[in-house]
């Protein structure tokens, strides 16, 4: 699976009117404990964050960070507005 920064080169490359840009992300893996107002502060999470904007309005926030987050997902939204692109232009 591509890296985060190499799908945001193809948006940038191949799509007009969409801008990505790569990030730092932070995830919190702080914990509450059941039943009392506390919580029990984690170790925290770094990875890579990929913004997509289109027109001023954000399309795409995936922060890899976050626990279950792959990659596969931000590849499955780029196929599938790539896809919209072409059928739009009548390619």
């Amino acid at each position: 699976m591509p890296q985060l920064r190499t799908i945001a080169k193809w948006i940038n490359q191949t799509m007009p009117g969409y801008s990505a840009t790569v990030i730092r992300g932070y995830c919190n893996t702080d914990r509450k404990m059941a039943g009392t107002r506390l919580r029990r502060p984690g170790k925290g999470r770094e990875g890579t964050r990929i913004i997509v904007i289109k027109a001023g309005i954000t399309v795409l926030d995936h922060n890899a960070a976050e626990t279950y987050r792959c990659n596969q997902e931000v590849f499955d939204w780029y196929e599938k507005e790539k896809m919209k692109i072409m059928i739009w232009k009548g390619k």
